[in-house]
């Protein structure tokens, strides 16, 4: 352009500019509602780009309408949301937090905005207010349809702090909602979410089957990104169920919706979990393409971003396992360099790791000692238990190669007690076993060692890993040529060629070596196997972490322990057709065939013709708890260990294996025949009786949080046994062998709260005349109860705020807060609600301890538990007190049962105390012998004055309402509510008018109709 050019460009037409302000049209909302579904199915699309860009512009529409600019608002939110750009997507509605901005704006639209900016919320790491907002969202419901929205934000918020089972009931609720309204995406997105809580959980089929019915509702509807997550997710449970090949078939349907979205990254990271796939199953040159192009597309979207330390690794391990160690070394070296800048710790520990296994391979071994230990210490930092047990198996390598035989069998014991029941944890046992074998070949003890590696090549053959199952045949085959050498040749070829399919040189190489010392060997004579024989059924014994497993390793002890040429194992399928389960020494057509003619055998005589036909001994492997299933063994004549042993002990040993496995699955889906209730249970604790729908329910919500470590808040009455449930989540949390220490707030001088909860050093005060801990250092690793929380004085509030969020606290007089790891468990009999309101207690902080709510019914709620928790406490205390022989009568039981029991549980359980005490040994306890109260209720008395309530009928007409027979609490409790269901009734269920009736502020009135579970429609219903 040239200067003339420039200058004539650069001078604004006054004349054309005002034609062009005066010509530009407000957009009608037609327009507008039309151009906002397009950008909500840009959305579906995954097109976040564009439709941020085209939200941009709506919202800079001149005189936009309040609804059409909430939407616009929300639909940004949403696509920054799908962006990672959580703090600008809270930013975007954020002028839409309070409940007066949505006051005019369409009911359904408002909770839309409450719903996402709950979310926002969430996303930004504030998961006890987001929870806390969507709760109070429910109770301003338009619709049912409304309802399940809310349901499904809660399915999110408590996924993302790991609650899975309460996320799968709230994921349900949404599921039920949306069947009665035929929303599409709904009942996709419900079903999606049972299916991450069932993977979360272990249950991959069913969660296989919910991913499949969300694809089948989706259908031909326009979703690409949700189409994306399914597949992804779907590829991560193929994973778990060993099926590595349907893991790359879904991962790669996933990275062609991501392809076609704006959301590079996330099919960076969909490539990176399909090169981890490829480079499993062996397939290495199409892995390092992919793998590659992961590095390439996340440098493209972001080279600061902490996934690339994700892609490095990736590459680095592929090279190390190539031999490739001087590049496998300078990519791992990146990695860990990046990750260290970042704050993602977890991909920091892996690099850690994997640049200590080259290190290993290489022979540092003192600095693959040190990045073990690094790696042990953040996977601790960070909680994350399989990097914690991937690092004690590299921390327990290091040690070998270092010599230190008695601490890498001291940590490989140690792994194993955690793993070896797990079937999520196979690939860890593997190599636990690997180690043992290592150190059973180092002591000289062949046989073991042959047992060991054995197991290897089972778990790593299930796991279809090409490359550690060569490398576990080589290990068998080395072992063997010490204590078998006429089967270490078949292993050392195994090994020999899948290295050479692989292209692991320097594998290849030792391979090769071993298998030219192997045919060099003069052939060894053959060892006395009789102390093997202790070796295989342990073996047997201890591979129940699945059935897969299980089947696997008893075709591979009797390939490895009989004469037999061919071994298949075989179960029934859906169809009560025979599939193959294993096979050994037969090609695919040939075992396929002797399936479909095992198959076709359905009675005896048939099957002997097809045992003769096929020259095989049929044996059925029977279990009281599974499917049953089938072992062939050929020739005939073979079906026995050497020297004549019989099969029968280890076949019995395998059949109890598959009942082990049926009964743990069944456990775990909750089919279990112990499901946490029954009559009188006391399951969880001594003196926990839970008998009764409302302690059962209660009991099931304890069991449902047993695996977090998130804090509770448990609600109820004086003496109901709140402490008795908090001790009964200690003692199901993975925190049981720790301590738990009760303190109460009431118990302690307000003045001195802050130094008995957070500790002091002396000095810090008059009267600190030494160093104090304090009740949260105290429980460090273990469980801390607040009793009566709501008396926490309001200054010391913050500090326990800041503890909950942060896990530091910092003692009176210390210059420097100190990290804690404690799980906090709060009780309270107030109204936790009300002291919000009166400014009496932190708002903040009732949001970080209202995460998980628990309330003990009153013991007059569950009498039917009054007989059974009399006769625990006469049998606790006639033990205590030396008594025996103490019964009661039914009428004295007829008086327990329908005393009021203010004080609960604990009135009850000091009046049993009373009566054992003054009783002899053989008493019958009579009426007579109860507390004067308690007798005095079977005696006729004039009939009280009633108290009475103005309430109001169905006709609008003042009406007095007797209270009888109830305290002066419950008859204000009942005063209260009826004052606010009557003015909801009159102001039709509009929150602002009423509360300011009741002279009350909205949060106010929201907080107590929380507590009363009242909902503002009770208003609009007559």
């Amino acid at each position: 352009m040239s200067k003339n050019e420039f200058s004539k460009e650069a001078v604004v037409d006054i004349a054309d500019a005002r034609f062009k302000l005066r010509s530009r049209k407000t957009k009608s909302s037609a327009s507008l509602k039309n151009e906002l579904q397009e950008i909500s199915l840009l959305l579906d699309k995954g097109l976040s780009v564009e439709a941020r860009s085209r939200v941009a512009e709506i919202i800079s529409t001149p005189r936009i309408a309040p609804d059409d600019l909430a939407e616009a608002r929300l639909a940004l939110s949403i696509a920054l949301e799908m962006h990672g750009d959580y703090r600008m997507s809270l930013q975007a509605l954020a002028m839409y937090e309070a409940d007066e901005a949505r006051a005019d704006l369409k009911p359904d639209l408002g909770l839309k905005l409450r719903i996402q900016v709950s979310l926002a919320y969430d996303y930004c790491g504030d998961h006890p207010k987001a929870i806390g907002m969507l709760k109070a969202a429910l109770r301003d419901l338009p619709d049912e349809y409304s309802a399940g929205m809310v349901y499904a934000a809660l399915a999110r918020a408590y996924r993302r702090i790991s609650e899975y089972s309460i996320a799968r009931d709230y994921s349900q609720q949404a599921l039920d909602l949306y069947r009665k309204s035929g929303d599409w995406r709904g009942l996709a997105e419900a079903y999606f979410g049972i299916a991450l809580s069932d993977t979360s959980e272990g249950q991959h089929e069913p969660a296989l089957e919910k991913f499949e019915q969300a694809l089948k509702l989706i259908g031909d509807h326009q979703a690409t990104f949700l189409l994306g997550k399914i597949y992804s997710n779907m590829a991560g449970v193929c994973f778990h169920l060993k099926r590595p090949h349907e893991g790359i078939s879904y991962l790669e349907k996933a990275v062609d919706y991501y392809e076609h979205s704006d959301h590079q990254m996330m099919a960076a990271i969909a490539y990176n979990n399909l090169g981890i796939n490829l480079t499993l199953v062996g397939q290495w040159g199409r892995a390092q393409e992919v793998l590659q192009h992961s590095l390439d597309l996340i440098v493209q979207v972001n080279e600061q971003d902490e996934k690339v330390p994700m892609a490095l690794d990736s590459l680095g391990e592929l090279c190390m396992l190539r031999g490739d160690l001087d590049e496998a070394k300078s990519y791992l070296e990146r990695a860990v360099a990046l990750s260290n800048r970042h704050t993602n710790k977890w991909y920091e520990c892996q690099t850690l790791r994997t640049l200590a296994r080259c290190h290993l391979i290489i022979g540092d071994n003192n600095e693959a000692l040190a990045g073990a230990q690094h790696a042990l210490k953040i996977a601790e930092h960070i909680g994350d238990t399989h990097s914690i047990r991937e690092s004690q198996l590299l921390l327990a390598e290091s040690y070998f190669n270092k010599g230190d035989l008695e601490t890498c069998a001291a940590k490989v014991n140690e792994l194993s007690d955690q793993t070896s029941d797990s079937p999520t944890a196979i690939g860890l046992t593997g190599g636990g076993y690997r180690l043992q074998g290592m150190l059973a070949l180092a002591k000289s003890d062949a046989p073991a060692a042959t047992q060991h590696f054995g197991r290897c090549v089972s778990i790593f053959e299930l796991l279809g890993d090409r490359y550690r199952t060569g490398r576990a045949h080589l290990d068998l085959g080395r072992a063997y040529m010490l204590a078998q050498s006429e089967l270490a040749a078949e292993h050392l070829t195994r090994a020999v060629n899948i290295f050479r399919e692989l292209g692991a040189r320097r594998d290849l190489e030792f391979a090769e070596a071993a298998l030219t010392e192997h045919d060099q060997t003069p052939p060894q004579q053959e060892r006395r196997r009789e102390a093997a024989i202790q070796l295989i059924t342990l073996r047997l014994a201890e591979a129940v972490a699945s059935r897969a497993l299980l089947l696997r390793e008893l075709a591979a002890v009797i390939r490895q322990e009989t004469s037999a040429k061919r071994v298949m194992v075989l179960e029934p399928d859906e169809e009560q057709k025979q599939k193959i389960v294993v096979a050994h020494g037969y090609d695919g057509s040939d075992s396929t065939a002797v399936a479909d003619d095992l198959s076709a055998a359905e009675t005896d005589v048939a099957r002997e013709r097809f045992a003769k036909k096929h020259d095989a001994k049929v044996i059925a492997l029977k279990s009281t708890n599974s499917l049953p299933a089938t072992l062939l063994i050929s020739p005939r004549d073979s079906a026995e260990l050497s020297g004549g042993l019989p099969l029968d002990p280890l076949l019995r040993v395998v059949e109890l294996g598959m009942d082990v496995c049926a009964l743990r699955a069944r456990t775990s889906t909750g089919q279990g025949a112990d499901n946490h209730s029954g009559s009188a249970g006391t399951g969880l604790l001594p003196g926990f009786i839970h008998s009764s729908p409302a302690m059962t329910r209660l009991v099931e919500e304890v069991h449902k949080i047993r695996s977090s470590d998130v804090t509770v808040l448990v609600t109820g009455e004086s003496g109901t046994g709140k402490e008795l449930v908090a001790r009964a989540i200690h003692a199901l949390s993975s925190r049981r062998d720790k301590i738990f220490v009760p303190f109460n707030c009431t118990a302690v001088p307000k003045e001195l709260s802050e130094s008995y909860l957070f500790g002091h050093r002396r000095g810090a005060f008059t009267g600190a005349v030494s160093d104090s801990p304090g009740v949260i250092r105290s429980a460090g690793g273990g469980t801390l109860f607040i009793d009566e929380v709501g008396d926490l004085p309001l200054d010391v509030q913050p500090k326990l705020l800041r503890f909950l969020q942060e896990g530091e606290i910092q003692p009176l007089g210390e210059q420097k807060p100190t990290h804690i790891d404690v799980r906090i468990i709060a009780a309270t009999n107030t109204d936790l609600e009300e002291l919000v309101a009166q400014g009496k207690f932190r708002e903040d902080l009732y949001y970080r301890l209202n995460v998980i709510r628990l309330r003990v019914p009153p013991l007059r709620e569950r009498r039917s538990e009054i007989p059974t928790i009399v006769n625990y406490y006469i049998n606790h205390y006639s033990s205590k007190f030396g008594r025996h022989d103490i019964q009661v009568t039914p009428q004295a039981v007829d008086l327990l049962m329908v005393a009021d029991w203010p004080g609960n549980v604990r009135q009850l359980c000091n009046e049993v105390q009373r009566i054992v005490a003054r009783a002899e040994n053989g008493n019958l306890i009579t009426p007579e012998q109860l507390s004067p109260e308690l007798r005095q209720m079977g005696v006729p008395t004039v009939p009280p004055a009633s108290v009475s309530v103005l309430g109001t009928s169905a006709k609008g007409r003042s009406e007095v309402v007797p209270l009888e027979n109830v305290s002066l609490a419950e008859a204000l409790e009942e005063v209260e509510r009826r004052m606010i269901s009557d003015a909801l009734r009159r102001h039709k269920g509009n929150i602002s008018r009423a509360a300011r009736e009741l002279g009350l502020t909205r949060r106010g009135l929201y907080l107590k109709l929380d507590r009363y579970n009242i909902t503002d429609r009770e208003g609009t219903n007559d």
